[in-house]
């Protein structure tokens, strides 16, 4: 098989999804960890479903002009090894609602009715904030999001706050029925849990696989941005978006790495719709030796994880 046919089955072959979620089952067996502890199925089974949900969004968005696999691939080799996602629960969950945020936000585009998508995305992140309070940064993101594809005025705006309110105006009313106002001020976002900056945290083995997908990274943007005029507007924009929110997922892990791994599993959704436009649509050898590069890598951090 020629290195062109490898390139081709690995993004759009019909069996690619399939064995990479049985992969990823095999490689949580053979992780040493107790195969009947319920939160490592849990945690792989929201994983499995936030990368279906991304081969969804690219068909009904068309972010990839071209039938790929990609992005559902990817989120599963990007997680699958790394043992410490295992039994990384909060931040599974928190991954799986921002890539519905991003549905929402998506399904926005163009469209100055947006209320309802608004305050869907505005109380995904604001009841998951409530698990995970730094999800909280999100809101300006999206914010830009309904700016950049022009569906920001001031009824979507408004909508964004309304479902704010609605979260905290229901703990104040519990806190009432209880008569505990504890309840209401210890739901609240306090300042030490999301906007101190803790120290660099990360290792020869983070620094490994971030120093690979900024390459990786550069090559996309190259791609994106010198494409830009082969693409459609809408997809266009989309592919904008989606690089630069993962510049700033980015930024906040190096400035939070206490929560590296929440903030990783938040990046590999932006980062796998990237990463797929650059693989599956250049032709040149050189995308194709870094396509099995990148899988040979991955997978020699989980042996080097494994054994470390």
């Amino acid at each position: 098989m020629s290195l062109a046919q490898v390139h081709k089955a690995l993004i759009s072959g019909r069996f690619t999804v399939i064995s990479s979620i049985l992969i990823a089952i095999l490689m949580r067996l053979l992780s040493g960890q107790a195969w009947d502890d319920h939160v490592l199925w849990i945690v792989l089974g929201i994983q499995i479903g936030i990368a279906l949900i991304l081969l969804q969004v690219n068909h009904s968005f068309t972010i990839i002009r071209t039938k790929t696999m990609l992005p559902a691939v990817l989120y599963l080799l990007f997680t699958t090894t790394c043992p410490s996602f295992y039994a990384d629960y909060n931040g599974s969950i928190v991954a799986f609602c921002i890539l519905l945020c991003l549905l929402f936000l998506m399904d926005s585009y163009q469209n100055p009715d947006s209320q309802k998508n608004a305050l869907n995305i505005s109380l995904i992140l604001t009841i998951t904030s409530l698990l995970w309070v730094p999800l909280l940064f999100f809101f300006p993101l999206i914010w830009y999001g309904f700016y950049r594809f022009r569906c920001l005025n001031f009824k979507t705006f408004f909508s964004s706050l309304i479902g704010i309110l609605i979260v905290y105006f229901f703990i104040f009313s519990w806190s009432i029925y209880k008569n505990e106002w504890s309840i209401f001020f210890e739901h609240l976002p306090h300042k030490e849990d999301f906007l101190v900056i803790q120290p660099l945290a990360i290792n020869i083995q983070d620094i490994s696989v971030f120093a690979v997908l900024f390459i990786l990274f550069i090559f996309s943007g190259y791609r994106i941005y010198g494409s830009g005029f082969s693409e459609k507007i809408r997809t266009s924009t989309f592919l904008h978006y989606l690089y630069l929110i993962s510049i700033c997922i980015f930024i906040l892990l190096l400035l939070q790495s206490e929560w590296k791994f929440t903030w990783a599993l938040i990046l590999y959704i932006p980062l796998s719709f990237v990463l797929s436009h650059y693989f599956t649509l250049s032709t040149k050898k050189i995308t194709s030796w870094l396509l099995l590069f990148t899988f040979a890598f991955f997978l020699g951090m989980y042996v080097w994880q494994l054994n470390s």
